[in-house]
Formats: C-alpha cells, structure tokens, sequence
C-alpha cells in the first residue's frame, strides 16, 4: 500500500527562524569582524557589501540580482584558508529557530517524519544551516546557479518541490506546508494544510488565495500544543487519503477441484 503520512514541507525565514536570515548573512559580511580574514579583505568585502546596498536601495537593478551579487562575494571569502565567516552566520541563526518547532524538526531529524526544507534563502549558507536543522532534503537557492535560473522563491518553488515529490514517489501524499509568507502562495495552493507563521493579515489573504486549504495560525503555539496539532492533522490528512483511493479487492480464489 503507498504512504499515506503527510510530507512536511518547511519554509526557512519567518518560519523555522523567527526573523530573516538574508539582512544577517549581509551584515555579516558587511561588518568588519575578523572571522579569520585580513584586515583588507575584510574592508574590500565590506565596500563591496555596501555598493550592492546603495544601488540596491537605489533601484538599479532586482533582488535577484543583488543575491548573485552577494553569493558572489561570499564564495570569495568563505573558502579562504582559516575564515569562520560560514561558522558565525550558523551559529546566529541557529539561535533564531523557533521554540515551538524545534520538537517538529526533531521527528525529521530522526526520519519519524519526511520533511523538505524549501527557501529562498542562498544555499551557500541555508544548505548547511538545514544539515544542522536535521534535514537530508534540501531546495534553495542554487549556489553558482546559471544566469537564466531565478532564485528559489512564488512559482519557482513550488515547481521544485512538485517535481522533487514526483521524483520520490510521494506526488500522491499529503503535505503540510509551513509557512509565513505570501510570496509563497504558489506552493500554498499546492498543499493540503498550511500552518501559519505569519500575521493575522495576510493570513486572511492566503485563506482567500487558496480557500480549499486548511490554514492552521500556529505562530503562538507552545511547544507541545504545535506537536499535538500536527500529529492530529496529519492523521485526519491520512484518513482522508485513504478514504479517497479507489481499493481493489482480490479476486476470489477458485475452488480446489476434487479427483474424481
């Protein structure tokens, strides 16, 4: 019989952290702390860091264009002998995961539960922050992507995640989306549950983008009421799977015939 169990889908920003990972990973490079680099590497790296800001700020050109930027630079510095700039960004944001997911999280560090962790955040720092998260499946934004791959945001997303579900077989299984952002509402629409993050407002929006979704808010939730929500929800996702699949009853086997 296929798995029935939902698969946990897990944004990163708003999410899994309480706050945004990228302003951190841009003022860690911004800043002038040695992280095991040289004086002038470091200001090189932060009068880089500050051009892209200003034109950014400017507008002259997109948020995609400044995080290629960006993960440029920081493939420039993290790789060098000796630097710990990749050490610190982990650390901080380890610090910033949610105490009411954590529990969540652990049931896929231990396979109890298939989860995905799909972000925008730049793979360079988000892939390894989700190995220590627990996580052996990872979508993000493509480190040293081509110039004609958009980073890993809206429609992008969601089509990565509904054809890596496809590659594993689990097309057919429910999923549970953790989520706090409305950019996301392509991959909401393409899930069974979302469990919301966000703020009240745009909660009202995402329910009106997807009304065939189940919205549960789980942003104040204490630790064990989260981790008894989702073990209720994904039994009833389950039950309904199941209820849905089209059974087929073994054909009856013939009699034994007798030696006459």
């Amino acid at each position: 019989m296929p798995k029935v169990e939902p698969v946990l889908i897990f944004d990163l920003d708003g999410t899994i952290l309480h706050r945004n990972s990228f302003p951190i990973w841009a003022v860690t490079m911004l800043g002038l702390r040695a992280h095991g680099l040289p004086l002038r590497r470091r200001m090189t790296l932060s009068l880089a860091v500050q051009r892209l800001l200003l034109a950014r700020k400017l507008r002259r050109f997109d948020h995609d264009t400044m995080l290629r930027r960006l993960q440029s630079l920081w493939n420039s510095v993290a790789a060098e002998p000796g630097a710990t700039i990749a050490e610190h960004v982990q650390t901080r944001l380890l610090r910033m995961v949610r105490s009411n997911i954590a529990p969540i999280l652990g049931l896929v560090a231990e396979d109890v539960m298939d989860g995905i962790l799909a972000t925008a955040a730049a793979g360079e720092y988000a892939i390894p922050l989700g190995r220590q998260l627990g996580f052996s499946t990872i979508i993000a934004t493509g480190v040293q992507r081509p110039p004609d791959e958009p980073h890993n945001s809206g429609a992008h997303k969601r089509d990565r995640v509904v054809a890596l579900l496809h590659e594993r077989g689990w097309s057919e299984r429910p999923r549970i989306f953790f989520n706090d952002d409305l950019a996301d509402q392509p991959l909401m629409q393409e899930s069974q549950a979302v469990c919301w993050f966000g703020n009240d407002r745009d909660l009202g929006k995402a329910k009106a983008a997807a009304p065939s979704v189940r919205f549960v808010p789980c942003r104040a939730m204490r630790p064990n009421e989260l981790s008894a929500t989702i073990a209720h929800l994904g039994q009833s996702l389950a039950a309904a799977q199941l209820a849905s699949m089209p059974w087929v009853f073994p054909a009856a086997r013939p009699r034994a015939r007798t030696a006459s």
